[in-house]
């Protein structure tokens, strides 16, 4: 990905110059905007990541050591070199004071400024490196623990994931030789080997692309296809405005590989999730299955991700169905369940207190006496005698 570059200048003539005579397709650059006073400058650096800013340093409305102070307080400030008329160190010093990289002079010698701008490219590459692999390091933590690097600001910018299986060419690779689709985005790709079969590619890029989004998913999908095999499945996540919101993203491109035999074609996304893949059953007849299934079973080892993966559904969307339908969490029935039945061993039976721990699922006899007792407000051995005595 090239650099992005604004130029300032309120003489018409020195913008053109600025412009033309520096080789900047040579130097890897695009000039992405030019303006005439600060304001302009601040109108394209707003909608637009800027990393290299050549500005005249006097303007009007606003000044170029104006705009620099401005720039300071904006979290992703460019490289900027000022040029100025003035020769006066109070001037130079005011500059490099607010985080100039550059002082030129005018007249301008062109040498010594592509010189100057050659330089702050290569501070920016290093720059980049930099940034680049201790976010790559800070959005792994957040997907595979939730731990936030203090380190790294929760940055404003569309992030999604996508999670591809069976995919048998390098994936950086299949967009980084296609300069050009990657300069239309503006993208960052960051890219994870999750196992043998399966990467994960998080994608950030900047908000001003915010009403293309659907349109720049499918292409991402639509390219990882082309160069890919029929064998592979492209699962998208949806799009986030914020870096410590991906992991919604990536939670998502895993839910959809649950469905990929449920839906045509190579890619999966929430859309084309909602349009094909309707449930053979209810899910008031899911439920009811449920609570078959625990009372059945309530003896063994049951968690409530076993038996979302038996009813198909999500963890989280098996846990509001069952809370709609019980007005419990699945913790308080399975326990319901099983002092119900700890009850009728006691009332029933003359079974000691281990062995109808063991009965109603419970390893430890010590903590079904304290979950008994929370729930019935007695212990075991009261319960049976205020029974026997009634």
């Amino acid at each position: 990905m090239g650099y992005k570059v604004v130029i300032a200048d309120d003489e018409q003539l020195i913008l053109k110059n600025l412009a033309q005579i520096i080789d900047w397709h040579g130097l890897n650059c695009e000039i992405i905007g030019t303006a005439q006073n600060g304001k302009e400058v601040m109108e394209i650096i707003k909608n637009q990541q800027t990393d290299l800013l050549l500005t005249d340093i006097s303007m009007p409305e606003m000044s170029g050591i104006e705009l620099l102070k401005t720039l300071n307080q904006t979290d992703n400030m460019p490289m900027v070199i000022l040029i100025s008329g003035y020769d006066d160190f109070e001037y130079a010093k005011e500059a490099i004071k607010n985080n100039a990289f550059d002082y030129i002079l005018k007249p301008i010698d062109y040498e010594e400024l592509e010189d100057g701008v050659k330089r702050a490219l290569n501070k920016l590459k290093e720059q980049k490196v930099s940034v680049y692999r201790h976010e790559k390091n800070a959005i792994y933590e957040l997907i595979t623990s939730g731990k936030v690097d203090v380190q790294i600001k929760n940055k404003q910018a569309l992030y999604f994931s996508v999670i591809v299986k069976n995919y048998k060419e390098d994936i950086e690779f299949i967009f980084t030789k296609n300069a050009d689709f990657l300069s239309k985005w503006n993208a960052n790709l960051f890219v994870y080997k999750l196992s043998e079969r399966e990467v994960m590619v998080v994608v950030e890029m900047a908000k001003h692309f915010i009403n293309q989004t659907a349109e720049i998913t499918d292409a991402f999908s639509q390219q990882l296809l082309h160069e890919g095999s029929d064998q592979c499945v492209i699962s998208v996540g949806k799009v986030v405005e914020q870096l410590f919101e991906i992991k919604h993203s990536v939670d998502a491109a895993k839910e959809l590989l649950k469905y990929e035999n449920y839906i045509s074609g190579n890619v999966l996304t929430e859309e084309r999730l909602k349009k094909e893949y309707k449930p053979s059953q209810s899910a008031a007849d899911m439920m009811e299955e449920a609570l078959d299934y625990i009372r059945d079973n309530f003896q063994t080892d049951l968690g409530m991700e076993q038996i979302a993966e038996r009813a198909g559904l999500s963890v989280s969307y098996f846990s509001l169905l069952f809370k709609q339908k019980t007005g419990l969490t699945f913790l308080d029935y399975l326990t319901n369940v099983r002092m119900e039945y700890a009850c009728l061993f006691l009332r029933n039976t003359a079974l000691k207190t281990y062995e109808i721990a063991e009965k109603v699922g419970y390893t430890d006899q010590r903590y079904f006496s304290q979950v008994f007792k929370k729930k019935m407000k007695n212990t075991p051995s009261e319960y049976r005698k205020l029974v026997k005595n009634k």
